[in-house]
């Protein structure tokens, strides 16, 4: 029986949430598209992921993507909705949150944005970075999603006029029976802050909707009975590719580290082969797919990224006459031509995908609606399976974000043979 349903924005989120529950033998399944058919769940699911691909979404559309999800788990009479929020508040979080409050009326969602264990807090209701004002961080700065505000309840009333307060974790859980529709942003500080939360709500009988990031699906998994089977792990292969899609700074400074402190061979897509529609169906192209199956044959360590100087792009998109949301959907599309070139080949590849849309779009050009999380090599690091046409890949998920500078190279250490 499904106990708790997981509203994701994004494909990387759904994993890094999910897998908290599947890491622990909890029957987990993660849903590529927001339309749920009850004959896709399995009898012995607990826990459903649905990646809801709203980020990108205006905020009307995102409101009503995430609604539809959220009335359907309400009247299937699942006990607990959970929607799951970036660590760095990208994203429609007001709309979002208002449509999981319109579907579940009269109850409060508890919101609990931070992650603690990589400097992503929450004090007096404003969101800080390591130490840096959300504002004044690399999110800032995001050239697709820059977050301009650093007090939640001020996101929030960007895109919604729910109720919003702000509650320290000391403050007692208000009674069930004087609920209503508001959301209470609460201080997460450290994690037994979000137990000591979590702990209140569940004595109080008031674990209904609840919003927050990965960890907040961590210490849920301890705090919720389920039932508990067996744990999977990743398997050793003979290579490592590295897709990245992503444009976050914290990316390039792990790949540049992973090129010069390890012997990683790194390629940069050019503007062709990131923007040119129909370029993989031409002879240059097939002739650039088959040069990258005869680097993974002769290399284990490959990167391909998308990266390039903000002048060759604005110069790009001008002579091109394209739009920063073309360049959003066709980076991916570059990088899923690759990555599905190399699956066909009897080449023995982990593949690690950077940034969600990379991974999305990956996802929807071999027509993947449902993916298994199967564990984590590294915090917020995901191993997956995935199956297409009697193909079978082992794939990391990573968000852009996230990470060490080395991480790249200590997952290499671990998963090549």
């Amino acid at each position: 029986m499904v106990k708790m349903l997981i509203i994701a924005d994004d494909i990387t989120g759904a994993l890094d949430t999910g897998i908290q529950f599947a890491k622990r033998g909890i029957r987990t399944q993660v849903f590529t598209e927001g339309k749920l058919d009850e004959s896709d769940v399995k009898a012995d699911t607990e826990v459903i992921v649905v990646d809801s691909e709203s980020r990108p979404m205006s905020a009307n559309e995102s409101y009503q993507v995430v609604k539809n999800i959220a009335d359907w788990a309400h009247k299937k009479g699942v006990g607990i909705i959970f929607k799951k929020t970036d660590s760095a508040l990208r994203g429609n979080i007001g709309s979002e949150l208002q449509a999981v409050a319109d579907a579940v009326k009269d109850f409060p969602i508890y919101f609990l944005p931070g992650h603690p264990e990589i400097g992503r807090i929450t004090k007096g209701g404003v969101h800080y970075i390591s130490g840096d004002l959300l504002e004044n961080s690399v999110f800032g700065k995001d050239p697709f999603e820059p977050v301009t505000r650093s007090y939640i309840p001020d996101i929030i009333r960007d895109q919604s006029d729910i109720p919003v307060i702000c509650k320290s974790a000391e403050e007692p859980i208000a009674d069930k029976s004087n609920s209503r529709s508001e959301i209470i942003v609460c201080d997460t500080e450290t994690v037994k802050n979000i137990d000591d939360i979590l702990d209140k709500l569940v004595k109080a009988d008031g674990l209904q909707l609840i919003a927050g990031c990965a960890v907040l699906g961590e210490r849920l998994a301890e705090k919720i009975p389920f039932d508990y089977g067996e744990v999977s792990s990743y398997e050793k292969t003979d290579g490592l590719y590295v897709a990245c899609g992503s444009l976050n700074k914290i990316t390039l400074r792990q790949l540049e580290y992973a090129e010069q402190n390890d012997s990683f061979i790194r390629k940069k897509l050019t503007m062709k082969q990131k923007f040119s529609a129909g370029y993989y169906e031409t002879p240059e192209g097939k002739k650039f797919l088959e040069e990258m199956i005869d680097l993974c044959r002769t290399n284990q360590k490959v990167i391909v990224d998308s990266f390039d100087t903000e002048e060759n792009i604005a110069d790009f998109m001008a002579d091109k006459g394209k739009e920063l949301d073309n360049l959003r959907t066709l980076i991916p599309q570059a990088h899923g031509r690759i990555v599905k070139a190399l699956a066909e080949e009897p080449i023995d590849l982990t593949f690690l995908l950077t940034g969600g849309d990379t991974l999305m779009g990956y996802l929807k050009l071999v027509g993947c609606r449902h993916i298994e999380p199967v564990c984590e090599i590294e915090p917020g690091l995901v191993v997956c399976k995935l199956l297409w046409e009697g193909h079978c890949q082992q794939i990391i998920s990573k968000s852009g974000g996230f990470g060490t500078e080395d991480i790249l190279c200590r997952i290499a250490l671990k998963i090549i043979e």
